[in-house]
């Protein structure tokens, strides 16, 4: 009885370890500038979940600035791809301001995301969340449908979020979305291209964007330490005998 006490008790101890170590942690690229024309009356991500996120689940800040200014450009130490208006890479018409400024660019929009900071030796992702802070999107007025894809890989979640925005005015508000973690690179970098079809002719933003992980430690790890508490038990027992 005694001795199938103590398994339980070193099994609980080891899986303890193995299943209690995790680690969250979020990164901004760029700055809540307001695409450097205006100032957030609050932090805008309020009310949006930055980290935790099971795939394609959507969450969304409850600040909006409605009617800011333009146009506007990237100053020279603002993240790259953002800051900037962008248009569809083919380009027929106009049917707002940012499709007139001179300063626009034809996408596609490529954002590279470093997060590898993030991410502690030995540890794995669990969840991933992607936030951005989306400028000026007007698929539904002006049907110009965006696509998204990251990694090289399409990711309909998210150019669904995108093409459902209704940003007239312009205005800016930040939501996040969890991704499969099944697309994340070995590199611990993930790339974001923003494109839009149609005849490309309305213009969007992005003003910053966030990475948050959740991690643990990986499967084999938590079976080592399990083997480890048993070889501690034969031990034991061979002692006691």
């Amino acid at each position: 009885m005694r001795t199938k006490v103590m398994t339980i008790w070193v099994i609980m101890i080891v899986l303890s370890c193995a299943t209690g170590v995790s680690q969250a942690g979020v990164i901004m690229f760029g700055d809540m500038d307001g695409m450097g024309m205006f100032s957030y009356p609050i932090d805008p991500t309020t009310g949006a979940t930055l980290e935790g996120l099971a795939a394609d689940v959507l969450t969304v800040s409850t600040v909006r600035v409605n009617n800011h200014s333009y146009p506007f450009s990237p100053e020279v130490d603002d993240f790259s791809g953002t800051d900037q208006i962008y248009v569809g890479s083919v380009q027929t018409t106009t049917h707002d301001g940012y499709s007139t400024y001179s300063g626009r660019i034809n996408g596609q929009q490529v954002i590279t995301l470093d997060y590898a900071s993030l991410i502690p030796t030995g540890y794995i992702v669990e969840t991933f969340t992607l936030g951005i802070g989306a400028d000026d999107f007007q698929n539904i007025p002006f049907g110009q449908p965006y696509t998204a894809i990251l990694n090289g890989l399409s990711a309909g979640a998210l150019s669904n979020r995108l093409n459902a925005l209704d940003q007239t005015g312009p205005d800016t508000q930040f939501f996040s979305i969890g991704i499969d973690t099944s697309i994340l690179a070995a590199s611990d970098v993930l790339t974001l291209s923003i494109d839009q079809g149609g005849d490309g002719g309305d213009g969007w933003a992005i003003d910053f964007l966030t990475v948050g992980v959740t991690t643990i430690v990986p499967e084999p790890a938590t079976m080592s330490l399990l083997g480890i508490g048993a070889m501690g038990l034969l031990c034991r027992r061979r002692k006691e005998a």
